[in-house]
């Protein structure tokens, strides 16, 4: 029987209630005594449907914010017990869960390929991210449970129900996921941090403002202490500060993207064995913190890279966009000296077309 279960609400719901929720218990016995879960799950049968013991493929589509959310939803499985595969191994896996990515039409034909796939081979099936967050009626979705992105601290109750034969819709906005979550990270060097959900602008072409919302930013102790942990991590060299919009960090919290940095500087090891990022930044805020911002890319720790979207040098283009700036009147020549500075200084990584375009921006 498939038990459809909605959860639209603003506030925390907390668990399926107990007459929807397939629950197992384990006996325990001499044998089993003492030993890990880990070590009792490697000798249950690859096929076996005690929950918590399956194998589980996860697909990612999107920005480093949404590979953030993964790793964050993996590391709660394997916490959990389930058993990760590699896509090499995906036929094999008892359910696929699809993280999707919805900023460009083609990402979401994609996700809706596998969607397919994966309907086709019988697959239990779980879509998160942006594509149900922003567009929940999507036909490719019909039927499936569906996580969103304010949800992913659910990602185990949402498995379990899907393995068990229910649709579980759990698309409710709600307060931002723990940042100490258990985390499996995709690549074992690099840390991705999120800083924040959403954004302060209203993009006509914008797909992800629908998904992501309006903008809401981590505490800076909870990021600065995220990052600690991360540089402290003998295998992790890289942190990369991630967003919809890095430079608007902390507007609706009492904070900016300047303080947070000089503060997440401040715990990176001296010797620089760990290197920290800053993640894009649309133009309209980080005007307020050029200063700053140059003088953190000048670091020895930070990498020299800034990603700028200007998206067009038309002011009639960005007038329909709606980007709030335009190519003669987004700043001061000040601004462009300042941008000269952290360009020249801070050697960022930006294509010579890009920097000449964002200079235009802001003169």
């Amino acid at each position: 029987m498939t038990i459809d279960i909605e959860d639209l609400s603003k506030e925390d719901a907390g668990p399926i209630s107990s007459s929807s929720q397939l629950v197992v218990t384990l006996q325990s016995s001499a044998s089993r005594k003492g030993r890990s879960k880990q070590e009792q799950v490697e000798e249950l049968d690859p096929d076996s449907a005690v929950p918590g013991t399956q194998s589980i493929w996860v697909k990612t589509f999107g920005c480093a914010h949404n590979v953030s959310d993964s790793e964050y939803m993996m590391g709660q499985l394997q916490a959990y017990g389930y058993r990760l595969v590699s896509e090499s191994e995906k036929d094999s896996a008892q359910l696929w869960l699809i993280n999707s990515c919805t900023v460009k039409s083609p990402s979401q034909s994609a996700v809706a390929t596998i969607i397919a796939a994966g309907k086709a081979a019988g697959k239990p099936l779980l879509v998160a991210g942006c594509v149900p967050q922003g567009d929940r009626k999507a036909a490719e979705l019909k039927g499936l449970s569906l996580l969103g992105v304010g949800a992913i601290d659910r990602v185990v109750e949402a498995v379990e129900a899907t393995l068990a034969g229910q649709q579980l819709v759990l698309l409710g906005r709600r307060k931002l996921p723990d940042l100490d979550l258990p985390k499996v990270r995709k690549n074992q060097h690099v840390e991705i941090v999120p800083l924040s959900t959403g954004c302060l602008g209203a993009c006509t072409y914008c797909k992800t403002k629908h998904a992501r919302g309006q903008l809401g930013s981590y505490r800076p102790e909870a990021i600065v202490r995220r990052v600690a942990a991360a540089a402290a991590d003998p295998m992790v060299r890289e942190v990369w500060l991630s967003s919809e919009d890095t430079g608007a960090y902390g507007r609706d919290v009492g904070s900016s993207i300047a303080e947070l940095l000089a503060r997440c500087v401040a715990v990176l090891p001296p010797d620089g064995r760990t290197l920290l990022r800053l993640g894009m930044t649309n133009p309209p805020f980080i005007l307020q913190h050029l200063d700053a911002v140059a003088e953190v890319l000048r670091h020895p720790c930070v990498f020299s890279y800034l990603h700028v979207p200007v998206q067009s040098g038309s002011d009639a283009v960005l007038l329909r966009m709606n980007r709030e700036y335009t190519v003669a009147g987004g700043g001061s020549a000040g601004n462009t000296q300042r941008l000269s500075f952290a360009l020249a200084a801070g050697r960022m990584l930006l294509p010579a077309y890009a920097a000449t375009a964002l200079q235009a921006a802001l003169t």
